[in-house]
C-alpha cells in the first residue's frame, strides 16, 4: 500500500518548476517599449463594469492591455488576481487555479491555526464543491472591489470550463469585476446576456487597432506622411505589425485565426527574417523549438557555446524574446507567434533536423529531470519509443511519487499505445492512471491483463526483475486503498509484508524504500498502531528529501496521528505546513488542498464542538471521484454530517448521509460504506424512536457484537469509533444500561490502550450520557470529571458539547458545588461552549459585520473604517450586508432590528 490516501495531487514544485505556477497568476511586466494608449486604457479598466471582455486575433495587444488597466488597479490597492491558460491545463484544474490566483492576490499566506474553535482553517471548500467556493466566499466578505481576470481563453476547453466562467459571472459576489480576454470565447458563456444587461463591454478588433494618430506617436514623430500611411495600410493597425515596423526603423483585420496566421507569416517573412542572414535565419528556426530557452540547455542542444550572445547580437528580437526567472537562474521564452511560425518552418524545410533537434532537447531535459517536456520533445520528434523510455528512467510509476499526479498524468497521456503493451513497467503506469482517475474497473482490467508477466515476480530480486516488482507493489498497493479493502483481510496482510521486505531493501533507491516506510506509516495509522506508525514515520521523513510531494503527506499522516492522540497543537502545525505546500506546490489539483481542509475543519469540530460557524455542509467534489481514500473521506463526511446537524437539525444531516451512502456503495468502497452507515445510524438514534436506527443497522450488515465493533485488526481506528459510538447509542436508546456500561467499559480500556485521545473523550462523554439516563447521577458526574481531566491537556470540546442535553446540567452542578476547584476552568469554557452552540444569533452575521454593527451607533463610516482598518467602500459594503440581512432600509432601522433580536444591548 503505497498510496498517500488521496487520490491525486499536484506537481512537484522542483520539477513542476514553481515559477511557471507564479508565472501563470501573475500580472505580466510591462512590456518594453510600451506605448501608453490612455483612452483605450480607460475603457478596458475592469472596475468600470461586472464584465470586460477583449476578444480578438493573436497580436492585438490583448494581454499588454488588460495588465496595464490591472497594475493601475492594483496601484489604487484593489487587489487583482491573474490566471493565464494554458492549453495543457485540465478542465478540473481550474477551479483550483482560480482559488490559488484569488488568495495570492488577496494576500497569500495561510492564516494561523490558533483559535480552532473559530479558525478559518475550519473553513473548507464551501458550498460549490470546489476551492472557487471558498474563494467566492472570501471575496464576498472582503472590503471592496475585487477583479478576477482570465487571459487567452480561447485555451479553455470543454463544458466544466464554460460552467465555472457562467458561474463566476452570474453567481459571484456583487463585489467581483471579471475580465475575459482571449482570441475567441469558449461556447457556453452567456458574454451578450451581460452586453444586454448593461454590465458588460467587449472590445474587438477594431477597438485595439491603432489609430493613425496612435500610430505617429508611437514611431515618435520619425515617419513622414506618406510613410505612415504606407505602415497604416500595410499593418491594418495590428499592433504586433507596427511592433515589427518600429523596429525595422530603429534599425536603419478582423480575420479567423487563419487569416491571422497568414498576416505573421507575411510580416516575420517580409520584416523580421529580411534582415537576417542565412546563418542567423537556420538560428532562429532552431530555437523556435524550444518552448523554453536557458543558456546551457541551448548550447548542448545546438552544439554551440555562444547561443545567448549570439542572441544579444539578433537586434530585430527586441521585444520579442520574453525574460522570466526560475530561482536564480534566467530564462526566456520567444514570443508565441514567432516560435509558431519558425517551428512550422522548420518542419516543413528541414523535417529531419526538426526531429533532430526535439530528440536532443527530449534527450537534454530527460537528464535535467524535466520528465514531461521530455516526453513533448520525443513525442515530437515522432520517438515514441523513446517517450516510453524517458518515463521508465524517471521511475515509472514512482513518477507518481516524485512530481505528483499532474505531472504524472501528463506524462501518461503522452505515451502511445503500442508502447505502453510491449512494457509491463509502463503498463503499470497505465494502471496507476486509471487508480488515481477514478476509473477502478479499468485499473482492475489492466492489472489481470498482467497477471502472467507479474505473478512470477520475488521482492528480493535485483536490477530491472526488482525495480517492476517494486512498481508492481506499489500499484497493488494503491488499488487496495482506494477500493477499501479490509485491514484484517488476507490480500492486505500479504501485501503488507511484502512492503515491509521492499522497505528494506539495499538494492532499491532511497526515495522508493521511503516510499515503502510512508505506507507502513499509513497502514499503522490506519489501524491504530500509533507507536508503529510514528517509527515509520521516523524512517520515510529519512528518504523523502526529493520529494516534497511525498513530505507533504506525511505532515498529513503525523497530522492525523497526532490529532488521534489529543496533540492538538501538533496536528494543528502539521496541518497548517501541508496546507501550505499544497497552495503553494501543488495548485493544479484541489485534491491535496481539499484533504487538508477536511481534516483541519474536523480538528476545529472537535475543538470547538458545536460552536456556530462556517464549514462545509458536504463532501468536497474533489474526493467523490470514484477513486476516494479511506481517511480523507471519512474525515471529510464525518465533519460534514456534524456541521449540518449542528445547523441545520437532524433531518438535514440524514438527507447529507443518506447522499454520501448512495456514492461509496455506487463506488464499491466497503469500508467507507460501513462508516457512512455506522454515522447514520447515530443520526437515526437521535432522530426519534430506536427501532429504526436498529433496521439501518441490520440492514447495513454491521457487527451483531461487541467483539465485531471494536475489533481493530480487521478494520480502521475511524470505523472501529463510529461503529462504537452508534452501537453504544442504540443499546442507550433501547434501555440496555447494564450491556451498555459493560461495552463503554471496553470502548474506554481499548482506545486508552492504543493511546486514541480523540475516541477516549468521546466514550467518556457518550458513559456520561449513559449514566445519567439510567438514573445513577454519580456514575455521570465521575465520568464528566474524567472528561475535564482529559480536557485540561486535549482541548477537544466537541464530544461534551454535542451531548450538552445530559450533561450541561453536570457540569453546572459541579460548578456550584465546587467552585473553585482545579477543574473549574475546564468546566466554565465548557459551559461556554454550549451555551453558544444554542444561540441561533451568531450565524447570521459574519464576525466583520457584527464589528461594523457594534460602531453603528453615533460614528460616521470613515470613524468606523479607521477602527476596524478598513476602507469607507468596505465599511459601505458591509453596511449594504447589514441592509439585506437585518431587512432593514437605513441604519436607524438598522440599529432597531438588531436591538430587536438581541443582536446589540437594548442600551447600544
Amino acid at each position: 500500500m503505497t498510496g498517500t490516501d488521496s487520490g491525486t495531487s499536484g506537481a512537484d514544485g522542483a520539477r513542476a518548476r514553481p515559477w511557471l505556477l507564479r508565472q501563470k497568476i501573475a500580472i505580466p511586466d510591462r512590456v518594453a517599449g510600451y506605448f501608453d494608449r490612455a483612452g483605450l486604457v480607460d475603457r478596458a479598466m475592469p472596475t468600470r463594469r461586472r464584465l470586460t471582455v477583449l476578444v480578438a486575433p493573436g497580436g492585438f495587444g490583448k494581454t499588454t492591455l488588460l495588465a496595464e488597466c490591472c497594475r493601475r488597479v492594483r496601484e489604487d490597492g484593489i487587489p487583482v488576481a491573474w490566471v493565464s491558460v494554458d492549453e495543457r491545463d485540465e478542465p478540473e484544474v481550474l477551479d483550483t487555479y482560480v482559488a490559488f490566483a484569488c488568495r495570492s492576490a488577496a494576500g497569500g499566506a495561510p492564516a494561523d491555526v490558533e483559535d480552532l474553535g473559530i479558525s478559518v482553517f475550519g473553513q473548507a471548500v464551501g458550498e460549490t464543491g470546489g476551492r472557487t467556493g471558498l474563494a467566492l466566499s472570501e471575496i464576498e466578505a472582503r472590503d471592496g472591489p475585487f477583479v478576477l481576470v482570465f487571459d487567452e481563453l480561447e485555451r479553455f476547453g470543454g463544458p466544466d470550463a464554460a460552467a465555472l466562467l457562467e458561474f463566476l459571472l452570474r453567481r459571484g459576489p456583487p463585489n467581483l469585476h471579471l475580465a475575459f480576454s482571449g482570441r475567441e470565447l469558449p461556447a457556453g458563456v452567456n458574454v451578450a446576456g451581460a452586453v444586454l444587461d448593461g454590465q458588460a463591454e467587449v472590445l474587438s478588433v477594431d477597438d485595439l487597432r491603432f489609430t493613425s494618430v496612435e500610430a505617429a506617436e508611437f514611431f515618435d514623430g520619425q515617419l513622414s506622411g506618406p510613410r505612415l500611411d504606407a505602415v497604416m495600410s500595410e499593418s491594418a493597425g495590428w499592433p504586433f505589425a507596427l511592433r515589427l515596423s518600429r523596429n525595422e526603423v530603429e534599425r536603419g483585420g478582423r480575420g479567423d485565426a487563419h487569416a491571422s496566421r497568414k498576416l505573421v507569416e507575411n510580416w516575420v517573412e517580409s520584416r523580421l527574417f529580411a534582415g537576417l542572414g542565412a546563418e542567423d535565419r537556420e538560428f532562429l528556426l532552431d530555437i523556435g523549438l524550444f518552448e523554453w530557452i536557458d543558456a546551457a540547455l541551448l548550447d548542448e542542444v545546438l552544439e554551440h557555446s555562444d547561443s545567448m550572445r549570439r542572441i544579444d547580437t539578433m537586434t530585430v528580437l527586441a521585444g520579442l524574446l520574453e525574460p522570466v526567472r526560475d530561482g536564480a537562474t534566467e530564462l526566456w521564452r520567444l514570443h508565441p507567434l514567432i516560435r509558431e511560425h519558425c517551428a512550422r518552418r522548420r518542419f516543413h524545410e528541414a523535417p529531419q533536423r526538426f526531429r533532430a533537434i526535439h530528440r536532443r532537447i527530449a534527450a537534454a531535459l530527460g537528464r535535467r529531470g524535466r520528465t514531461v517536456d521530455a516526453i513533448r520533445h520525443a513525442v515530437e520528434a515522432g520517438e515514441p519509443a523513446l517517450a516510453g523510455d524517458i518515463v521508465e528512467a524517471a521511475g515509472g510509476v514512482r513518477l507518481y511519487h516524485r512530481e505528483g499526479v499532474v505531472q504524472f498524468q501528463a506524462a501518461h497521456r503522452l505515451l502511445a499505445e503500442d508502447v505502453v503493451a510491449a512494457r509491463p513497467r509502463l503498463a503499470l503506469v497505465r494502471c496507476m492512471s486509471s487508480i488515481l482517475s477514478g476509473r477502478m474497473d479499468e485499473a482492475r482490467a489492466g492489472y489481470r491483463a498482467l497477471a502472467g508477466a507479474l505473478d512470477s515476480l520475488q521482492v528480493d530480486a535485483s536490477g530491472a526483475a526488482l525495480e517492476l516488482a517494486a512498481d508492481h507493489c506499489m500499484v497493488r498497493g494503491m488499488m487496495l486503498l482506494h477500493a477499501s479493502e479490509s485491514m484484517g483481510s488476507t490480500m492486505m496482510r500479504t501485501h503488507l509484508a511484502e512492503v515491509a521486505r521492499l522497505a528494506e531493501s539495499p538494492h532499491l533507491d532511497v526515495l522508493t524504500r521511503g516510499a515503502f516506510e510512508y505506507s507502513l506509516c499509513l497502514a499503522g495509522n490506519l489501524t491504530g498502531n500509533i507507536g508503529e506508525a510514528l517509527d515509520h514515520a521516523a524512517r520515510a521523513r529519512q528518504c523523502l528529501g526529493q520529494s516534497r510531494y511525498l513530505s507533504m503527506y506525511m505532515d498529513v499522516q503525523e497530522g492525523q496521528v497526532a490529532m488521534a492522540q489529543g496533540r492538538v497543537q501538533d496536528a494543528a502545525a502539521l496541518y497548517r505546513r501541508a496546507e501550505r505546500a499544497a497552495a503553494e506546490r501543488y495548485v493544479l489539483d484541489p485534491e491535496p488542498a481539499a484533504v487538508c481542509n477536511a481534516l483541519i475543519h474536523e480538528l476545529s469540530l472537535e475543538c470547538g464542538g458545536a460552536a456556530p460557524g462556517p464549514g462545509p455542509k458536504r463532501v468536497p467534489e474533489a474526493l467523490t471521484r470514484g477513486n476516494t481514500p479511506f481517511q480523507a473521506y471519512a474525515a471529510a463526511s464525518g465533519a460534514a454530517l456534524e456541521a449540518r446537524l449542528r445547523d441545520e437539525g437532524v433531518e438535514a444531516a440524514l438527507e447529507s448521509a443518506d447522499d454520501m451512502l448512495d456514492y461509496v456503495r455506487s463506488a464499491r468502497l466497503p469500508a467507507l460504506v460501513r462508516y457512512v452507515s455506522a454515522l447514520r445510524v447515530s443520526l437515526l438514534s437521535l432522530a426519534g424512536p430506536i427501532g429504526e436506527a436498529e433496521r439501518a443497522w441490520e440492514a447495513a450488515g454491521l457487527p451483531p457484537d461487541a467483539a465485531g465493533c471494536l475489533d481493530l485488526a480487521g478494520q480502521t481506528w475511524r470505523e472501529m469509533e463510529a461503529l462504537s459510538s452508534a452501537r453504544l447509542r442504540l443499546t442507550i436508546g433501547r434501555g440496555r444500561f447494564e450491556e451498555a456500561r459493560g461495552f463503554a467499559g471496553e470502548l474506554r480500556a481499548a482506545a486508552a490502550a492504543r493511546g486514541l485521545k480523540r475516541t477516549l473523550m468521546r466514550a467518556l462523554a457518550l458513559s456520561a450520557v449513559l449514566e445519567r439516563r439510567a438514573g445513577d447521577g454519580a456514575a455521570a458526574a465521575a465520568h464528566v470529571k474524567d472528561y475535564r481531566r482529559a480536557y485540561a491537556d486535549t482541548p477537544y470540546g466537541g464530544p461534551l458539547v454535542r451531548e450538552r442535553a445530559d450533561c450541561a446540567e453536570l457540569l453546572a452542578a459541579r460548578l456550584q458545588t465546587a467552585p473553585g476547584s482545579p477543574l473549574g476552568d475546564t468546566a466554565r469554557s465548557l459551559l461556554a461552549a454550549m451555551e453558544s452552540a444554542d444561540d441561533p444569533r451568531h450565524r447570521l452575521l459574519s464576525a466583520r459585520e457584527r464589528q461594523v454593527l457594534q460602531r453603528l451607533a453615533g460614528r460616521r463610516d470613515k470613524q468606523i473604517a479607521a477602527e476596524l482598518g478598513l476602507s469607507t467602500h468596505g465599511v459601505r459594503y458591509h453596511l449594504r450586508n447589514l441592509f439585506a440581512k437585518l431587512g432593514a432600509c437605513n441604519r436607524a432601522e438598522t440599529l432597531r432590528r438588531a436591538r430587536e433580536i438581541g443582536l446589540i444591548p437594548g442600551d447600544s
